[in-house]
């Protein structure tokens, strides 16, 4: 059954007045819509440039990240044998201390032997 059958000529009319004040109200014109994809057009171009300039930037934080872990390492290995000499100091510093006062136990003792 067609739409005029069921709402009438007069129905048809207000129909078409409501859908036209609707286009009016929301819809845009021509030279509008070209505006607007022109700016449509401008922000891509911007943002494929923001795009580009953000891997680069995440590209530098990766390489930094990575210079200063490597740069961690090494100090962490300079520390280890920094550590590993220090230990082998403080043996030889105890050894020796005790060697000497072994050594002046022992003449003490022979001393007051002779005596």
């Amino acid at each position: 059954m067609p739409l005029i059958e069921v709402i009438g000529p007069d129905g048809l009319k207000e129909l078409e007045e409501l859908v036209e004040k609707k286009i009016h109200a929301t819809g845009v014109t021509k030279e509008d819509w070209r505006q607007i994809l022109t700016r449509l057009d401008i922000l891509e171009h911007d943002m494929e440039e923001v795009k580009t300039d953000y891997r680069e930037f995440r590209r530098e934080m990766n390489e930094f990240r990575k210079e200063v872990n490597e740069r961690f390492d090494r100090m962490n290995e300079r520390f280890d044998r920094m550590y590993g000499r220090m230990g082998s100091w403080m043996k030889w510093t105890v050894g020796t201390i005790a060697f000497f006062g072994t050594l002046i136990t022992v003449l003490v003792g022979i001393g007051q032997l002779a005596r």
